[in-house]
C-alpha cells in the first residue's frame, strides 16, 4: 500500500515551489534591469559628452567673433535651454547651424550683436 501524503504537506511543497519560482523570476528581472541600467548609464554618458562638444562648438564661434555670453553652470540644463532660446547670438548661430540662415546673414547678425554689446 502506498503512503498517503497529507494535504498540509502538499500545500507546503506547493508554496515552497511557488516561492522558489518567484525568487528566480525576480532575480532574472533584476539581472535584466541591471544590464539596462548599465547600458542607459553608458548612453547617457555619451549623450552628455556630445552635448558638451556641441556647446564647445558654440563657444568657438563666439570666441572667434569676440562675443561674450554668460553661460550658466554646466549642470543647469534649464538655464542652458533658456539661454539658447533667448540670447540673440546663440539663436543666430543655432539658426545657421540648422541651415535656416545663410552664412552671410549669420555673419551680419553676429557683427551687429557684437557692435550692440560694445555700446552697452
Amino acid at each position: 500500500m502506498s503512503n498517503v501524503i497529507p494535504f498540509s504537506e502538499l500545500s507546503r511543497q506547493h508554496k515552497l515551489n511557488l516561492l522558489d519560482h518567484k525568487r528566480r523570476e525576480y532575480q532574472d528581472r533584476e539581472l535584466y534591469l541591471n544590464r539596462l541600467r548599465k547600458l542607459l548609464f553608458q548612453v547617457e554618458g555619451q549623450m552628455r559628452q556630445a552635448e558638451i562638444e556641441q556647446i564647445e562648438l558654440y563657444h568657438a564661434i563666439l570666441d572667434d567673433f569676440q562675443i561674450e555670453v554668460p553661460f550658466p553652470n554646466w549642470g543647469d540644463r534649464v538655464g542652458l535651454q533658456r539661454l539658447f532660446k533667448e540670447h540673440p547670438a546663440l539663436v543666430t548661430i543655432s539658426e545657421y547651424l540648422e541651415e535656416r540662415l545663410a552664412p552671410e546673414e549669420c555673419y551680419n547678425r553676429l557683427m551687429k550683436i557684437k557692435e550692440t554689446a560694445r555700446q552697452d
